[in-house]
């Protein structure tokens, strides 16, 4: 089966929207789907590891268990193949974090918020991103605040 190719924002999406663990810490309810979900699961390790080797050996680990492969098509451009069709998802998955991370190493992440778990890719032109939107940057940046006006507060 030829994959139809998954862009790095549909993999951040799959995974804040699916996975049990950006679900549960903001409250939401994961969708029925078994399935996006154990694929949104299996790839927020991903996103969460500190560092490129780490990464490298579970995307590798995904494109091994799917038994994804290059082909050539007929007019001569670049395909992948799965014998398995359910495994396309997770082929095309892995496949998009392998292109992002050989191009873009360092730039995916876990949302730096404590009441967050939402992946994001850093775009940013300095690469410093931390949290995966500006709600969870207020927020945190409102916490700090509070916190260090009550710490000058206990000191006084």
């Amino acid at each position: 089966m030829r994959l139809t190719e998954m862009d790095i924002a549909e993999v951040v999406t799959l995974v804040n929207e699916w996975g049990t663990v950006p679900c549960r810490m903001d409250g939401r309810t994961p969708h029925p789907g078994a399935e996006q979900r154990s694929l949104a699961d299996d790839l927020h390790p991903i996103f969460a590891a500190d560092d490129a080797t780490t990464r490298a050996a579970l995307v590798t680990d995904l494109l091994r268990a799917t038994l994804v492969r290059p082909e050539l098509a007929p007019d001569l451009t670049e395909s992948w193949t799965v014998d398995d069709p359910a495994q396309a998802p997770r082929a095309a998955a892995a496949l998009a974090l392998r292109h992002h991370l050989a191009h873009h190493p360092g730039r995916l992440g876990v949302c730096a918020d404590i009441q967050c778990a939402d992946v994001y890719v850093d775009t940013s032109p300095a690469g410093k991103r931390r949290f995966c939107c500006l709600t969870c940057q207020n927020r945190a940046r409102a916490a700090a605040f509070r916190k260090r006006k009550a710490e000058a507060a206990a000191q006084s």
